[in-house]
């Protein structure tokens, strides 16, 4: 009786094992909520300001758009990739870590969200604090020294989380939307974060630790300078603090690539890691390309936010997301994945989506077919997240208990 109490109770550890946590499965929802909530604002917003509806009570909710789509979206994802892992870092007590992170994120992304929808400052503010709570209790799981990794890259992570606290912080003093500063800063969060996992996979293949340190340096001094440019007044003297982190960050981003696995000449293994060594370089364009559009925005004053903002945002931050999605899902969700059956459709039709919408604004001024490739660059965005998803489907399979397949996918994702 003994013996089989213990082979149910090892049976039904064997299953837990194999499904992803209800933490987790949290935070994959209320990531793909925010993301849903923004993009039906985004369109409908898209819609008004392109002269396709006279009015809608949906587009003036664009107020809040951006909390949604870089603390509950972007955050969001990139938290949830590590709480798998922050279920063992435990904090005060006992407490997992994972759960107060993935608490106080969500619920200060949308109290945030209803003080603007309702003028309520204090709400507002109330999420906004969670916000930073939040990232200050990432902040700690990513640098602590109680987690294996490279000490400089760890700071290089400590930057980018920094930005997304700074990013709060001066969001309780404006809004992001319309604001070229906040903005600039909010998106320094992922840019930093996922060029420092791409600086992991260089270390791995023999960057050197003094390389990291200087990026480590770089990145830090361009998130402080971002930060100082929201608190200033003027343009005259925004405009130069501006200009120096954006050139810091460009040379961060010229350094990255000098030693990104991706750009190393080298056999082709296969479509998966075809698939994701044309996903990086293709992000790394469109990131170039929002960084020249942020200076023209200093230049110029006007004209330029939006093409820029979602160059970054949709263009670099979305293609890594698709790019790696068949390594990241898989792991996250615990299922076995099909490299073979991995699909360009997703890049694609993102990459079609993004040179509409980027476009489209840039023309709008000049001729209406601007207005029109920019409002339809939110239907296409929509086809993309659909091929998206069946892209996911036709690469996961049965639950993975053995794990020889999530071997498999970090093996080939190291390769690029």
């Amino acid at each position: 009786m003994a013996t089989e109490t213990n082979q149910a109770g090892n049976e039904n550890q064997i299953r837990n094992a194999a499904k992803p946590s209800l933490i987790v499965l949290a935070g994959i929802f209320c990531s793909a909520l925010s993301l849903v909530l923004g993009l039906i604002i985004g369109i409908s917003a898209l819609a008004v300001n392109d002269g396709f509806q006279a009015n809608s009570g949906l587009a003036a909710d664009i107020l809040f758009h951006p909390d949604l789509m870089v603390f509950g979206v972007i955050g969001g994802l990139l938290i949830t990739e590590k709480l798998e892992l922050m279920e063992n870092f435990r904090i005060v007590r006992g407490i997992r870590i994972s759960r107060p992170t993935v608490t106080f994120l969500f619920t200060g992304v949308f109290a945030a969200s209803l003080g603007i929808f309702y003028d309520n400052n204090y709400v507002r503010f109330a999420g906004l604090a969670l916000i930073v709570a939040a990232s200050m209790l990432f902040l700690y799981y990513m640098t602590s020294s109680r987690n294996p990794g490279q000490p400089w890259t760890k700071r290089v992570f400590g930057a980018s989380i920094g930005a997304m606290i700074l990013a709060a912080i001066a969001n309780m003093g404006f809004l992001i939307v319309g604001n070229t500063t906040i903005t600039y800063l909010a998106l320094l969060f992922p840019i930093i974060y996922v060029l420092a996992e791409r600086i992991e996979l260089g270390f791995v293949r023999g960057m050197k630790e003094k390389t990291i340190m200087i990026q480590a340096f770089i990145a830090w001094a361009s998130v402080i300078l971002a930060f100082f440019a929201t608190e200033l007044g003027g343009n005259a003297s925004r405009i130069p603090v501006m200009y120096a982190s954006i050139i810091l960050v460009t040379l961060f981003v010229g350094i990255s690539v000098r030693f990104d696995p991706a750009f190393r000449k080298g056999k082709r293994t296969g479509r998966f890691q075809s698939f994701m060594r044309f996903g990086v370089i293709l992000s790394y364009l469109w990131l170039v390309l929002g960084l020249i559009l942020f200076a023209l925005q200093m230049k110029c004053g006007s004209g330029f936010l939006d093409p820029a903002a979602h160059s970054i945002a949709l263009g670099f931050i979305g293609t890594f997301i698709v790019a790696h999605s068949p390594v990241i899902f898989p792991l996250t969700l615990k299922k076995r994945a099909i490299q073979n059956n991995v699909s360009f459709m997703p890049l694609v039709v993102l990459t079609v989506s993004n040179v509409m919408r980027v476009s489209g604004d840039l023309i709008a001024r000049i001729t209406a077919l601007g207005n029109y490739l920019s409002y339809l660059s939110g239907y296409v965005i929509l086809l993309a997240i659909i091929a998206f998803v069946y892209n996911l489907r036709r690469i996961m399979a049965a639950p993975n208990t053995q794990g020889e397949e999530e071997n498999k996918s970090l093996n080939g994702f190291r390769k690029i």
